[in-house]
């Protein structure tokens, strides 16, 4: 069947209509038509929703959701670009770094003002998968939404989440069995590092890895087994400082002062630092910093909180073989 370019499709409707009048009919709105392959129907935070079976337009409103869209085999149309960043790139946990050709950048986060609606129905997606949760995501604007495509919004409860959530997309995507090859994937890395830095002479179960985020102006932020990066270490088999176990209130970091650098110390130390916070230091040998003993003992390293923040199977893996790289000597420390 040929498809009309959209100013006759409209002419058509248009003389149809005045046929009705003329004849006193009364009009009907036009049906619908099917997706391609027909379509199916998922549960999600926001009810039943029908999808195309098999979508091939997908935009995605999370971060960690487009990380789960990629790994489990499909392109998007439209997404949101790094948080904060001017350029809204795409996130560079992506296999091909930030570049953002080719995709619509509708949103630098999940908050409903920062979504584009006009930029992302002119990316035409089939199928929109964004978040109910936390406060300020795309519950409040799901009518727009809606009217654009069909839309899925799944639940985000805190950075535990990213595990299950790959398997919620998989759901939506009728993707079960990439979804499991993405998890023995990162399980046979995580077995794989784990191996190499026993191999070292490293005993993870005796180390203690401290986890520590630089923040511009004077605060830094120690990761604890709560956080994405604590997780990821935790699979590994290391153990952490007392003082980063954990969160206090709600958050799974600690906020400190570098009066209180002391408590990021630990046999290994790893500091993060990336696009949020640009004119971060690249060594930390002097001043507060020389007061380590990891810094003494010369482990200390500088790895990408771009990567280490990001709750996703992609990060994660990065996490893994950063830490594999620097406790079998391969990574030079960040001194």
């Amino acid at each position: 069947m040929v498809s009309l370019p959209r100013t006759a499709r409209t002419l058509v409707t248009v003389a149809a209509l005045g046929s009705l009048l003329v004849c006193g009919c009364s009009p009907q709105p036009p049906a619908p038509e099917e997706p391609e392959g027909g379509t199916r129907t998922v549960e999600a935070a926001n009810g039943s929703v029908e999808i195309p079976a098999t979508p091939r337009r997908i935009a995605v409103l999370w971060r960690p959701t487009l990380a789960a869209v990629t790994l489990l085999g499909h392109d998007v149309v439209a997404t949101m670009g790094t948080p904060g960043g001017e350029d809204q790139g795409l996130a560079p946990f992506l296999p091909g770094g930030a570049d953002g050709g080719g995709h619509a950048l509708v949103t630098n986060s999940p908050s409903e003002e920062d979504v584009d609606v006009e930029e992302l129905a002119n990316a035409a997606p089939d199928l929109i998968i964004g978040v109910s949760t936390p406060v300020g995501a795309q519950a409040g604007m799901l009518e727009s939404l809606e009217a654009i495509a069909p839309t899925v919004l799944l639940e985000w409860e805190g950075t535990g989440s990213w595990r299950g959530h790959l398997d919620e997309v998989a759901g939506v995507l009728d993707a079960s069995e990439e979804a499991g090859r993405a998890l023995e994937a990162y399980e046979e890395a995580v077995a794989s590092a784990r191996g190499e830095i026993e191999a070292a002479g490293v005993d993870p179960a005796a180390t203690e890895l401290s986890l520590v985020r630089l923040q511009s102006g004077s605060e830094i932020r120690l990761e604890t087994a709560e956080s994405f990066p604590g997780q990821v270490v935790d699979d590994l088999g290391f153990a952490r400082p007392e003082g980063q176990l954990e969160g206090e209130g709600p958050t799974d970091y600690i906020a400190q002062s570098y009066e209180n650098l002391d408590r990021a110390d630990g046999d290994a130390v790893f500091v993060m630092a990336g696009s949020g916070y640009p004119d971060a230091p690249r060594t930390f040998s002097e001043g507060v910093w020389s007061n380590l003993d990891a810094v003494r003992e010369e482990a200390v390293y500088r790895v990408d909180h771009d990567h280490w923040g990001a709750a996703n199977h992609y990060a994660a893996l990065r996490i893994v073989e950063d830490v594999r790289a620097a406790l079998t000597g391969e990574a030079e420390p960040a001194l």
